[in-house]
């Protein structure tokens, strides 16, 4: 697998209700996400998935470098002791699919 920084290709919506998540306390809760799609492409009735590899390994080496975090400081965004949280971040978890 391709092993860039892949990271930062979120919505930025997603990192903030990350740092809403840290700030009360509820950063290490279980949870669950869905990974969708709004509606078929062309009108179909089906869809064909590819791709599950890349989603799976994009999850497994989710982390923060240096570089991320500094550009997320430039946002002015986020606090500072959630920016050295995303430091240390790393999933942990169970993928079904």
């Amino acid at each position: 697998m391709d092993k860039r920084n892949l990271t930062l290709l979120t919505d930025l919506y997603e990192l903030t209700m990350m740092q809403g998540y840290y700030v009360e306390n509820s950063a290490n809760e279980t949870v669950i996400f869905d990974m969708f799609y709004r509606s078929n492409p062309n009108k179909n009735g089906y869809a064909i998935c590819a791709g599950l590899d890349q989603v799976i390994d994009y999850i497994n080496n989710l982390h923060f470098d240096d570089e991320d975090i500094e550009y997320l400081r430039s946002t002015k965004i986020f606090r500072d002791d959630f920016l050295e949280y995303l430091r240390n971040f790393k999933f942990t978890g169970d993928i079904y699919a």
